[in-house]
């Protein structure tokens, strides 16, 4: 009987497409605008610290060659104005689907699901307010495969933010838009 099943693993191995590169990794760097709303959303602060900064990175796995799934962490820090910055830290999980419109070019549109850390501080007053919430984002881009291994991409990406309330400042960070280029590795 063990031999038997020891045939069937190795036929139904040898029979299956391929499954080479199928893990990946992306370094992304974008570019975008946080979405305030509350008391202080008006004030000057607030809106000298709405443009920020995205560094991320993905790690995940092709379930076939139009459906990926992938962890992320992402860190997007604002501008500086007066000594007071916004940060935010997001960890999670997401897919994309990619249709291929050849070979080697791709449109894609895909969700993520995270936890997500801001952080509103001044260094020199001493102020350190910080709120913790879920985060749920939706993007849109297209990609291109250079080699089997390596590709880029180019999107946007809306993250909206739930419970995001800094009350000691009276400041909500409702959402962060974002344009993004990424570099992937499939190994």
């Amino acid at each position: 009987m063990k031999k038997v099943l020891l045939i069937a693993a190795v036929a139904a191995s040898a029979s299956m497409p391929s499954l080479a590169n199928d893990t990946y990794f992306a370094l992304e760097l974008g570019a975008g605008k946080y979405d305030y709303s509350g008391e202080s959303a008006d004030s000057k602060i607030a809106k000298e610290t709405d443009d920020m900064g995205v560094f991320g990175l993905k790690v995940g796995h092709y379930l076939n060659q139009n459906v990926r799934g992938y962890g992320y962490l992402q860190l997007s820090v604002s501008d500086e104005y007066l000594h007071t910055d916004v940060t935010t830290r997001e960890a999670g999980i997401g897919a994309d689907y990619l249709h291929y419109v050849n070979d080697k070019f791709y449109l894609l549109a895909g969700g993520n699901l995270g936890y997500q850390k801001t952080v509103v501080e001044n260094d020199v007053v001493g102020l350190k307010r910080d709120n913790t919430g879920l985060a749920a984002g939706a993007n849109l881009g297209l990609g291109y495969k250079f080699t089997d291994n390596f590709g880029m991409e180019l999107g946007y990406r809306h993250n909206q933010y739930f419970s995001n309330e800094i009350k000691e400042i009276e400041l909500n960070v409702d959402a962060t838009d974002i344009a993004y280029i990424n570099a992937n590795f499939a190994f």
